[in-house]
């Protein structure tokens, strides 16, 4: 089978990881629950998150094909019935990578593996990755959070935050505290003004546009 875009990179190809092979799996969005706030390029954002349907027979309705194989089909047609968003694999997410115990290790593009003796660290291009999501965003491949929906991730750092409050804390502890305190304030503003929020005076200003002669 010749490799397909979304299973391209030839690293560690003549070697192979020390790793059992896994299957090929699709990234999932659902609008009400897979939502990240985070600090990322001087902004506090909401960015998507995903579940991933794997391709294992039996499993999630997958099902086996007599001749070897599997189909998903009915699978992601139930997803999509709950209300999951399937994102097309010719999107470039996944890459595959070949194992000792042969098949391959399906992972994320932005996922690399550092082989230390018979153990294999994954280091993650968080960097890149955020920068794909958010462009899931601006592109409109992905619709921007519901108002109605953030309040229910409000609601929870709100008890996150509840935990600790008043309590006598270690200084690591405290920090941590402190940190999911800014974490909430940025939320209540995000969903105030619909939209990213960036750290006070990090905001760019705008361009001034070219004087008319």
């Amino acid at each position: 089978m010749k490799n397909q875009p979304w299973t391209g990179n030839q690293v560690q190809q003549n070697v192979g990881l020390p790793v059992y092979p896994n299957k090929p799996f699709w990234y999932m969005h659902h609008p009400n629950t897979c939502w990240e706030f985070l600090m990322y390029k001087d902004r506090w954002l909401f960015l998507p998150t995903f579940r991933r349907l794997w391709e294992w027979a039996g499993v999630n309705n997958v099902k086996l094909i007599p001749r070897g194989g599997t189909d998903s089909t009915m699978a992601r047609v139930k997803m999509m019935d709950n209300g999951f968003q399937i994102l097309d694999l010719e999107m470039g997410y996944q890459t595959r990578f070949p194992t000792k115990f042969g098949g391959y290790y399906y992972a994320s593009v932005w996922e690399s593996p550092k082989v230390l003796g018979n153990k294999v660290i994954w280091n993650q291009d968080k960097e890149g990755y955020n920068d794909w999501r958010e462009e899931l965003l601006t592109d409109g491949v992905i619709a921007p959070p519901d108002t109605d929906i953030l309040e229910f991730f409000v609601d929870m750092q709100e008890k996150r935050v509840s935990r600790n409050e008043g309590k006598n804390l270690t200084p690591r502890v405290q920090k941590m505290y402190e940190f999911e305190v800014t974490k909430l304030d940025y939320m209540r503003k995000y969903i105030l003004q619909g939209g990213p929020v960036y750290i006070d005076g990090k905001e760019p200003k705008p361009k001034k546009g070219k004087r008319s002669v």
